[in-house]
């Protein structure tokens, strides 16, 4: 079968873009805000300066530590189900908070709690999910600093799949580790890396100590590492496309390299989320056209350091549900699964990646089909050229009786999806947005839990104490 494939760099600029990387890690370097990892670094081999908190990397030191880093990151789920992100597979995850939800009937509003419960069972109860992160933002309905711990208890314990951490701070990462021991169920992290850690690199060059100290945790108890590296272009990195490709490709490495150094092995995702400053209004804009560039070049960044690929699912600049959303989240989308991307964040995504849909979910696992079916590309064999079909039909004949009809007739020869409406006009239809907003209800008001009961209410009881 032959597999569509979109590539942005031809093999000459992916050599071009590793070397400027190699030029930027040994001078200027980068700066690392934190003395123990410092300490390890200059015994490892790098050049430090401790004084201003530079790090520079010999090329030959990146090379010895890219090749200890796995091409493949391990992640369990509390249900038991394994993922192994790298080579050919994909995996993708949900929203569960954003500042702002797109309400089916009132628009754009602030998150409440209960958002958090029915946004956790569609991740919960979609096969398209394996994986959910909450963010850390307040609800509207409970009072700073309570909220932060009660959206992360509602989440846990609605949920058996993998968990991606987004802690704002080291005491944060502590309590999902915490609630992470719950989850396995009397096993260990280590053991059972059920949740993974995303850990951030502040452009341009930075690693501040709370992030390496984030770094550290991640390693302790085993859980894959998520670079969170967000460079503007304009403001933290150059005014051009590729400058700020070349910004994100150093800082996406940074904790590459850095974990190899703390431990050789650690499983660390290269994963960038750059955008682009409107120097006319101030504005950051996050899910513009040179998106898709960006995702077509960290895919082949990526697997050239043969590192597991992760990036956003989809996403628009718009709140609305319109051709715009459409356009630019399927163009996103396409370029990293035909790219190869292994992870996927942020299914519901939308309003410059500050706001998010339970519909919108619904809607983008539609999306995922799509790219899905049409990345993997076209079969050429003997058999479904269908030269014996053709020849029986000869000229002026018909093909609906036919073997291969038959044979091909409830399978996945030609794209389906039961997330996109396809009455062409021949029957009144309801339209893609109303069917999600049917299929979200009907999940919320069916679903139940996968947690055992007894590791919901121990989870219960731990927040309780927090």
């Amino acid at each position: 079968m032959s597999r569509m494939e979109l590539r942005v760099l031809d093999a000459a600029e992916v050599e071009r873009l590793h070397e400027a990387t190699l030029e930027i890690l040994e001078e200027p370097g980068v700066r690392i805000a934190h003395a123990p990892t410092l300490a390890k670094l200059k015994r490892a081999g790098a050049k430090v300066d401790e004084n201003v908190e530079q790090v520079r990397f010999p090329r030959e030191m990146v090379a010895e530590l890219l090749g200890l880093a796995p091409s493949v990151a391990r992640l369990a789920c509390p249900n038991g189900t394994i993922l192994e992100a790298g080579g050919t597979n994909r995996y993708y995850s949900s929203l569960i908070l954003d500042p702002w939800i797109i309400d089916f009937d009132k628009g754009p509003r602030r998150p409440v709690l209960e958002d958090v419960r029915r946004h956790t069972i569609l991740g919960d109860s979609l096969p398209r999910v394996s994986a959910m992160m909450r963010m850390q933002y307040p609800v509207a309905d409970v009072p700073a600093p309570q909220c932060y711990l009660k959206t992360m208890e509602v989440f846990l314990t609605h949920t058996a799949k993998h968990v991606m951490v987004f802690a704002d701070g080291v005491e944060n990462a502590r309590q999902w580790l915490g609630a992470g021991e719950i989850l396995t169920g009397g096993g260990s992290l280590c053991a059972a890396p059920i949740m993974s850690m995303a850990v951030a690199v502040t452009s341009p060059l930075t690693l501040h100590g709370v992030n390496a100290e984030l770094l550290q945790l991640a390693i302790d108890h085993s859980l894959p590492v998520l670079p969170t590296v967000c460079p503007m272009a304009g403001s933290t990195s150059p005014y051009t496309v590729a400058g700020t490709m070349l910004v994100s490709n150093v800082e996406t490495l940074l904790p590459v390299l850095v974990a190899q150094v703390l431990k050789p092995g650690h499983p660390v995702f290269y994963m960038i989320g750059p955008s682009v400053t409107d120097l006319r209004k101030g504005h950051d804009l996050y899910y513009k056209a040179e998106k898709m560039l960006f995702k077509s070049m960290a895919t082949q960044m990526g697997k050239f350091y043969r590192l597991p690929v992760a990036g956003e699912t989809a996403g628009t600049m718009t709140w609305r549900y319109d051709p715009q959303n459409g356009a630019e989240g399927m163009l996103y989308l396409l370029a990293s699964v035909a790219g190869g991307q292994n992870f996927f964040g942020g299914l519901g995504s939308c309003h410059n990646a500050n706001g998010m849909s339970a519909e919108q979910i619904i809607l983008q696992c539609g999306m995922v089909d799509q790219a899905e079916y049409v990345a993997r590309g076209v079969s050429l064999s003997p058999h479904e050229l269908g030269i014996e079909s053709i020849r029986a039909a000869g000229p002026g004949g018909n093909f609906l009786t036919d073997e291969l009809t038959l044979e091909f007739l409830r399978g996945d020869q030609f794209f389906r999806t039961p997330q996109f409406d396809y009455a062409g006009g021949y029957t009144a239809s309801k339209g893609a947005v109303e069917m999600a907003h049917e299929s979200v209800e009907q999940m919320v008001k069916t679903w139940r839990p996968a947690l055992p009961e007894s590791t919901r209410a121990e989870l219960e009881s731990y927040f309780a104490r927090l």
